[in-house]
């Protein structure tokens, strides 16, 4: 765990720090992201072409973006190659998405509460050594619709689209992406290949973060 004014430092960048993204462009993101949105879709994923980025940051102010408005939001970190979401809000990470998926246990004992109003978190619990006993199909599916009937908002944080397959499986059940490129990093070709994928799937871009640091 944390030192205590650790935990702060991390809070306080949460909420004021303005170099990947500043709080009016989380905003603007937020009601992009609802304008698009149909009535009955409350779920999308951030994920990237090659690069990691600043992801982990931005999904987690958008969620706290919309945990300001009142919603019930749940912020799952589904990059199990490099999860990171849980150290943001001060959280371990021993039990979580995997125990969800692989034991079939029940959502909310693994959704942890962080210091936010109505901000929860599902960490990615324990990595097994095949990652292939996570990415079934019927598996994510259940996953997905457990988290859509208990949550008003549902934001995953996913691995870069180009460099494994997790993130192909997950936009299937999600209604629609934020793509983060990054300025000098991220390639044209990249991009352009992740967004003809997307649309294959016939999911919504939802939007598009350019990230210049």
């Amino acid at each position: 765990m944390f030192k205590k004014d650790e935990t702060i430092k991390r809070m306080q960048r949460l909420q004021l720090n303005e170099e990947s993204v500043s709080k009016e462009q989380i905003r603007m993101i937020r009601a992009n992201i609802e304008s698009k949105l149909d009535r009955d879709s409350n779920s999308f994923m951030l994920t990237s072409p090659t690069q990691e980025g600043e992801k982990s940051i931005i999904s987690s102010k958008l969620a706290l973006s919309f945990a300001e408005q009142g919603k019930k939001v749940l912020l799952v970190d589904a990059n199990l190659r490099k999860p990171t979401l849980h150290n943001w809000f001060n959280l371990d990470n021993e039990t979580g998405l995997t125990n969800v998926i692989t034991r079939e246990e029940d959502l909310q004992l693994h959704c942890k509460e962080t210091l936010f109003p109505g901000l929860y978190l599902l960490p990615t619990g324990p990595i097994p050594l095949n990652l292939s006993d996570i990415w079934i199909t019927k598996k994510i599916n259940q996953l997905a619709r457990k988290c859509q009937s208990e949550f008003e908002i549902v934001i995953y944080e996913a691995p870069p689209f180009l460099t494994v397959s997790d993130s192909h499986i997950l936009v299937n059940h999600c209604d629609g992406v934020i793509l983060v490129v990054r300025a000098n990093k991220t390639k044209k070709e990249e991009a352009l290949k992740t967004k003809e994928y997307i649309e294959r799937t016939s999911q919504k871009i939802l939007g598009v973060i350019y990230q210049t640091g």
